[in-house]
């Protein structure tokens, strides 16, 4: 990556390093995780907090989301157990629409604009991209009314402080 889009995939990446959560690369390497996918939403003028949600593949099947919500003097964190079938149809969906193949989404606004970062890790390869809810282009805009409707709890916004 590189120009503005680099850095704003950057900035996205530090909300994570702020609430103290690992790097997605680290998650998959934890003993019996399969693959992960986060999530990622900074709001423009600070509207909400901005939010990390991570979902959790085991190898045993298991799949549980986690939602952790920047505040100033704590940050809420909400776990949600997922079935073996939502796992898989939030998967299958990603996969059906390329999402391995996509790049950032072009011409996406440089300022004013909430931002999404989704990311993907298995093993040793990771893949994410920068989309914004305010004007996603066809299969961008595709991706995140699937995330919505499959993962609602993921994309939740809650008050300020």
């Amino acid at each position: 990556m590189s120009g503005m889009i680099g850095r704003q995939a950057d900035t996205l990446r530090l909300v994570a390093v702020r609430l103290e959560l690992p790097a997605l690369s680290e998650v998959v390497r934890r003993p019996g995780i399969n693959e992960a996918y986060r999530v990622t939403i900074l709001y423009r003028e600070a509207r909400h907090p901005a939010q990390v949600s991570t979902l959790t593949h085991a190898r045993d099947g298991s799949a549980w989301l986690e939602v952790v919500y920047k505040r100033t003097h704590h940050h809420p964190a909400f776990e949600y157990p997922l079935t073996a079938d939502q796992y898989r149809s939030f998967d299958l969906a990603l996969r059906k629409l390329s999402f391995d193949r996509l790049g950032d989404q072009p011409n996406l606004p440089y300022i004013g604009v909430d931002l999404w970062l989704i990311q993907r890790a298995a093993g040793s390869y990771c893949h994410d991209l920068v989309l914004s809810p305010e004007s996603p282009p066809g299969v961008y805009g595709w991706i995140m009314d699937m995330v919505k409707e499959r993962l609602p709890q993921a994309v939740r916004a809650i008050q300020p402080d």
